[in-house]
């Protein structure tokens, strides 16, 4: 850390510029570009004046900056109901949500929240530069002895390489073992396929980074090389929350394990999607998986949630989800014990009762006082022409259930009419059926005939 008190005298020179609340700085919208240029070892923290874990945090995160500044690493705090611009433009969508800039890297803080566990982590994120090898050996040698290294095969002999500049920017923001070489010589006894310069050792098998270096990507990479391709829920369970709100996709597995290793370690290294086993009940139920689907695995998007149809492989599936194809897993009540004459639906049943001629739908909120009165009205209807057999009348609560071709909330009821699996929609603007216009809508639109007794009279 003797290079950093250096940096320690240039800090405390423009101290003056900045607000401190102790040894934390406050920065805002009119400050945060200034420091984020000036300093190059910044943590600063989003915060929210009514956070819990926030208030929390402020006494350990006060103490971490003492012990840090005279180092020459400045940790600041920023009020996100406030600097509203600046939580936008770093994602943020928790409080408190941490950062920490190197040289103008920028990477999550994902360490202990105690003074120690910021200390050590930052410590241990201030990655000495790639190591340059300048013979066949240092590169094998590297190989063999670290079980995850990385290293940069440039094309040309020259350290002046643009993607190389980048690369070794990049090294410096993270812990793991980087290096890099200009040899032409090295790289073809190698035989790294043209193109590629990026390329991650684990246990000494290679992964190949393709096109350009994104420093987005190239950290997905980092992280997928380096750690074990399926994960234990334990070691992600808070990556996992923030995934969820980020809409970060991420394959959840319940079993068929080892073909999701398979198709796992031939997915690309460069991609999210995060592969996780062995989660607990209290996840399961976060992710509304039914205890009875509990098997193979699904696809977790943000509230979005997929798994395999019947005799899809678990590589078909991950394709799938990637081309927008995956089947979605909705939301389902469990089923009824006992039906009447207006019937039940459940996210399960929704579909194969849509797929039947003649099936009458309403669409209800339960939450909602109003569509009380107008099931009231729908049985009415239903007991009316309940001598049509071939007539079904089914509701479903939308509130806790999902279906395929309706995904908008809903504050005025919705009834349709199934023909040829298409639906014909009643108009309706307001909580109310008028029971005369409902029942000859029905009359003129259903497949087969439908006799109203009041009209015989």
């Amino acid at each position: 850390m003797k290079s950093l008190l250096l940096l320690s005298l240039l800090a405390f020179a423009v101290i003056a510029d900045y607000e401190y609340d102790g040894d934390v700085m406050v920065l805002t919208e009119e400050t945060f570009d200034q420091a984020f240029n000036e300093f190059d070892y910044l943590m600063f923290e989003f915060y929210a004046p009514w956070c819990g874990h926030c208030k929390e945090l402020a006494p350990k995160y006060a103490e971490a900056a003492t012990a840090l500044r005279p180092e020459g690493i400045v940790l600041a705090k920023i009020d996100a109901t406030v600097q509203k611009k600046l939580a936008e433009k770093y994602g943020v969508k928790g409080y408190p949500t941490i950062k920490f800039s190197v040289k103008q890297a920028v990477k999550d803080f994902e360490g202990g929240r105690t003074a120690d566990g910021i200390k050590n982590w930052i410590y241990s994120n201030l990655n000495p530069e790639s190591e340059l090898f300048e013979t066949l050996e240092q590169v094998n040698e590297a190989i063999a002895q670290n079980n995850v290294q990385f290293i940069y095969f440039a094309e040309e002999q020259s350290e002046k390489d643009r993607e190389l500049r980048k690369y070794k920017e990049f090294s410096f923001t993270m812990k793991q073992h980087f290096a890099h070489t200009t040899s032409k010589t090295i790289r073809e006894t190698l035989n790294i396929p043209k193109g590629t310069y990026f390329v991650g050792f684990r246990n000494q098998k290679p992964y190949y980074y393709q096109g350009k270096l994104s420093f987005p990507i190239m950290r997905t990479f980092v992280e997928n090389v380096a750690n074990e391709r399926i994960q234990e829920y334990s070691e992600k369970k808070e990556q996992l929350d923030e995934r969820i709100t980020k809409s970060k996709p991420f394959v959840v597995i319940f079993s068929d394990e080892q073909e999701v290793q398979n198709a796992a370690q031939n997915w690309s290294f460069q991609d999210e999607l995060l592969f996780i086993k062995n989660v607990d009940e209290e996840f399961t139920r976060k992710i509304q998986v039914r205890s009875q689907d509990q098997k193979g695995v699904f696809i977790i998007k943000g509230d979005q949630r997929y798994k395999r149809v019947e005799g899809q492989s678990v590589s078909e599936f991950l394709e799938a989800f990637q081309s927008g194809k995956a089947h979605k897993y909705l939301k389902s009540q469990a089923a009824p014990q006992q039906q009447g004459l207006v019937k039940i639906l459940i996210g399960d049943t929704y579909d194969d009762a849509r797929s039947v001629n003649d099936s009458v739908i309403l669409y209800y909120d339960s939450q909602n006082e109003e569509h009380t009165a107008v099931q009231e009205q729908f049985l009415k209807v239903a007991e009316r022409l309940q001598q049509n057999k071939q007539l079904t009348f089914n509701k479903i609560d939308l509130s806790q259930n999902e279906v395929s071709d309706l995904a908008e909330s809903i504050e005025i009821v919705k009834i349709r009419l199934y023909k040829n699996n298409q639906p014909n929609k009643f108009v309706i603007r307001a909580n109310k059926i008028q029971e005369e216009r409902f029942v000859k809508w029905i009359v003129d639109n259903a497949a087969n005939q439908v006799v109203d007794p009041k009209a015989e009279l």
